[in-house]
């Protein structure tokens, strides 16, 4: 019960330090309060085991700087100019547009980023349910990444074109190269 405390203590000294450094723009006291998380962490982890620990240390400080950001709220007066709702514009080619890249972020980048982090766990040393863990966990990072270069991309059709031969390859690995 006290190494409870004590890192409770310590997750609150973090976010206090947190909003001093904040408040004087003080990256010294900012490092210390990384430390402090630090610390707090790993007296977590100490006290309730590191799988609830963690958990712990990193979700407590997000729930309690809620007082410290009541504490700072602030209203600000109305804009002075509030700017015009613009016309709808609806045309058929705007919506096949927008209905065209939400299937292939939804679906294409999916299957690519399905298979590619498939292809690539698959040859890591772990066993078979530790190489799928690790695929779960790579698959909406790749597949974010994909999106995100896909809709910044000018040219969709030659970024679609990758994302196939990326698939295909992926898909290939995955039969021909054995795990």
């Amino acid at each position: 019960m006290f190494q409870l405390i004590i890192a409770a203590g310590f997750s609150v000294a973090a976010i206090a330090t947190v909003y001093q450094s904040w408040r004087a723009r003080a990256p010294a006291v900012f490092y210390l309060s990384l430390v402090l998380l630090l610390i707090s962490c790993v007296l977590w982890s100490y006290s309730q085991g590191w799988e609830y620990g963690l958990v712990y240390a990193l979700c407590l400080p997000g729930l309690l700087v809620w007082p410290f950001i009541s504490a700072n709220q602030v209203q600000l007066p109305p804009p002075k100019n509030i700017p015009k709702a613009r016309d709808i514009s609806v045309s058929v080619k705007s919506t096949f547009y927008h209905i065209s890249n939400y299937l292939v972020v939804l679906v294409v980048l999916m299957l690519t980023s399905l298979l590619a982090s498939l292809a690539i766990c698959r040859q890591l040393p772990f066993a078979e349910a530790g190489q799928l863990a690790t695929s779960v966990v790579l698959l909406p990072l790749i597949w974010g990444l994909l999106g995100y270069h896909y809709l910044a991309c000018e040219s969709k059709p030659k970024a679609l074109i990758v994302y196939v031969v990326i698939a295909s390859a992926s898909a290939a690995a995955l039969i021909f190269i054995p795990g």
